[in-house]
């Protein structure tokens, strides 16, 4: 089965309704540190030298990274949404799409606004590890952020 992968997000159609769907990762223009590190992540040179590391080797990096990256930013969860989020997806919607949905923030979020008077909605999904949250939708355009209670 081949899986699609839009690393900078895409583009959809949901319940008629034009939507922006991303990781989010690259929405917050401060965090400056993050996308130099995902560059040198994320091209031929550094899948290149991973495929000579072997699996082994690159599993032990990638655990160890994604350690040290969950103890610096979700260690200390702040109650409060990162702004930044907001803003891009208010972006989005100036730009004619009516559904934002984004994840990096780890944080269950819902926002309704109106442009020009079109209904706009943003969506974080947060996350599973500390929210069990997750976003459901429900054709033709309903859409609810839930939180797993089992």
């Amino acid at each position: 089965m081949a899986v699609e992968v839009y690393p900078d997000g895409n583009e959809e159609r949901l319940g008629g309704k034009r939507a922006f769907i991303a990781h989010g990762d690259l929405s917050n223009p401060k965090l400056w540190r993050y996308r130099a590190f995902r560059r040198i992540l994320k091209n031929r040179w550094t899948y290149q030298i991973i495929q000579f590391a072997g699996p082994h080797l690159s599993r032990r990096i990638a655990q160890r990274l994604s350690d040290m990256s969950y103890q610096k930013y979700h260690t200390d969860i702040s109650p409060n949404p990162p702004p930044a989020f907001k803003a891009f997806a208010h972006m989005k919607f100036l730009e004619g799409f009516e559904i934002v949905i984004l994840g990096h923030s780890h944080y269950p979020e819902e926002i309704e606004e109106s442009i020009d008077g079109k209904r706009c909605l943003y969506f974080n999904v947060g996350d599973w590890m500390t929210h069990r949250s997750f976003l459901r939708f429900t054709p033709p355009g309903r859409f609810k952020l839930s939180q797993y209670e089992g």
